[in-house]
Order: C-alpha cells, then structure tokens, then sequence
C-alpha cells in the first residue's frame, strides 16, 4: 500500500529553481504546486507530477501534485535530487501570448491567468529515443539535437559513474 506525506525538503529546492529557471511559476501560480514524498506502492519512477483533476482543485485549491518516490530519493545524490525536481517542474506549462512592450519595442511574454485550469497543461519530455538508435544513426531528429546541444552547453555534467551507481554500464558505442 503507498502512503504519501508532505515533501518540505522538495519544495524548498522546488522554490529555488522556480526563482532561478522558471517564470512561468514566479507569480502566485507557485502556489499552485504541492509537494508529496511517496512511500511503497512498487513504482519504477523517481518523480511524477499530475496536474489535478476539477475535484482535485475543488478539494485542495491546488493545480499540480509533484510526486516523489522516497525508495528513489534516498538513493539520490543531492545533485541528482535537484535535478530530478527540475525535470518534474519541467511538465509544468503555462499557455502566454506575446506582446510588443510599448516603451522597450521589445516582445515580452505575458502569462495566462494561473487561476484558469485551461492555462494549464503538462508538457512532454522533449525527446525519447534510446541510445542504441542514437549510435547507429546519429542525431536523427531535431528532438536529439536540442539535447545534444544542450548537453555540449551544459556548465555541469554528471555521469553514471559520478555518482557511483553499481549495475549500469556506460553506453560509448564500442
């Protein structure tokens, strides 16, 4: 049976990388967000999160649930930890339009209400492939190339080996 209880560690980090990588959750809508760590249940994921139902909303006044699985974040570094709160608040889109600013002559996005359930969706990752298709014919689609080129600008990487986990090997295209 899976229990779930309150992630105040989750959020805390949830909070930082809002103010740091997303804006669409640095007005009120970061409230609309609640953080469970859950417990049991057998799940094969460290993160999920699930944009709430009508009922979900009534009951809770909430728009998502980030969910993480405990057997998954103790086995976390605390890079890994932030990483994969990152990639949930990822999922989190809100719709915006664009709008010339008067003075600057500059676009500027304007957020949809984040009171409005219909703003709101979860956004896909941006790419699924697996690597062994990605070493026999390189990057194929535009999904790959933006990670790859986000993987040559990233200021950090972390590896399999980096954080010392056993069983998983390091996939070089021998």
């Amino acid at each position: 049976m899976s229990t779930f209880e309150k992630a105040p560690e989750v959020k805390r980090i949830a909070e930082e990388l809002i103010d740091q990588h997303h804006p669409h959750l640095q007005d009120h809508a970061r409230k609309l967000v609640d953080y469970y760590y859950r417990y049991g249940g057998g799940v094969d994921w460290g993160g999920k999160c699930k944009k709430c139902t009508a009922f979900e909303r009534h009951v809770t006044s909430m728009m998502f649930f980030l969910f993480i699985s405990m057997d998954a974040w103790k086995a976390m570094s605390a890079q890994q930890r932030v990483a994969l709160v990152d990639h949930e608040l990822c999922h989190i889109q809100r719709d915006h339009t664009e709008q010339i600013n008067s003075e600057t002559q500059q676009w500027e996005r304007k957020w949809c209400n984040a009171d409005d359930p219909d703003s709101w969706s979860i956004r896909k990752h941006d790419v699924e492939e697996f690597s062994d298709v990605i070493y026999r014919h390189g990057l194929w689609e535009t999904g790959i190339e933006k990670i790859a080129a986000a993987v040559r600008k990233a200021d950090q990487q972390l590896t399999i080996e980096d954080m010392g986990m056993p069983g998983l090997r390091k996939v070089s295209g021998e």
